[in-house]
């Protein structure tokens, strides 16, 4: 009967491990401990020793995905996502104790994601089950720097048919975009409107009901002042009516906001500007 109290303490601790799972991981993470039928202890007595551990990662990423799982900041496993963008990998042999993990994947065009991490305690004899775990969308842009009134397109790639959100900054400026079969996204953003500078964007993504990833890295670009050609203040080669109604909607301002629209750069959008702008217009 020596080997029971060890048995008794092993139940003791794994119920109160199990209690603590819920506050150590992120929040929309979940995880499941099955632990194992009691152990007979040897007959005659003797220590009984906690048998190792299993844990198992399980969520969504992108089709055909190159995954990387860390154990305490060191590569424990690399393995493929489905095609359909749904992982599962297992760990076996963990002994007893704290560990943080880490997850990324790299998409299709080699863009990474960030690194999801999380720390848990694991006893032996178990079997641990992280599921739900959402990889955050990859991004990127092109260009980096734009004149005003170019468009930025910008995109990544993320678990298939999931809704996007990209936050633009300063301005609080979020837009949306649905990733396709293959979870590839796109947003084209036009610039006419944003005021020049520099801007910071990150994405997250959104499934189903109420399952939400992490925020992806944050990448900037920058707006420069546009460089004026002549009377066509939309810049797509032409003058005509659409660059006629943006000097009509700076008429009489000193300085307008679109520096082109004073097409003479005497400080002020008036008739001279008007002039040139008839003398220009498309033929």
């Amino acid at each position: 009967m020596k080997g029971w109290p060890i048995l008794i303490l092993l139940g003791i601790f794994t119920f109160f491990a199990v209690l603590g799972f819920a506050q150590s991981v992120e929040k929309g993470i979940s995880v499941t401990v099955t632990v194992p039928s009691a152990v007979v202890p040897p007959r005659g007595g003797g220590v009984v020793y906690p048998p190792s551990a299993n844990v198992i990662f399980e969520g969504r990423a992108y089709p055909k995905a190159f995954l990387t799982l860390l154990k305490d900041n060191k590569v424990a496993a690399t393995f493929f996502a489905e095609n359909s963008g749904l992982f599962k990998k297992e760990l076996t042999g963990l002994t007893g104790g704290t560990y943080t993990f880490g997850i990324f994947a790299e998409d299709t065009e080699g863009r990474k994601s960030v690194t999801l991490s999380f720390t848990i305690d694991i006893l032996g004899g178990t079997t641990t089950t992280i599921s739900r775990i959402f990889i955050p969308p990859t991004i990127s842009l092109f260009p980096a720097q734009v004149e005003k009134g170019a468009k930025i397109n910008i995109s990544g790639q993320v678990f298939p048919k999931s809704r996007v959100e990209i936050f633009i900054s300063p301005g609080e400026i979020v837009k949306e975009t649905l990733a396709d079969s293959k979870g590839k996204w796109l947003l084209g953003l036009e610039t006419s409107l944003l005021k020049e500078g520099e801007y910071s964007v990150r994405a997250k993504a959104f499934f189903g009901e109420g399952e939400q990833s992490q925020f992806s890295q944050t990448i900037s670009f920058l707006i420069s002042p546009p460089k004026c050609r002549g009377a066509d203040l939309n810049f797509d080669g032409k003058v005509n009516i659409v660059d006629f109604s943006i000097l009509m909607y700076f008429w009489q301002s000193p300085s307008p906001e679109n520096i082109c629209a004073d097409i003479n750069r005497d400080g002020i959008v008036n008739l001279i500007d008007f002039s040139i702008m008839m003398y220009q217009w498309t033929r």
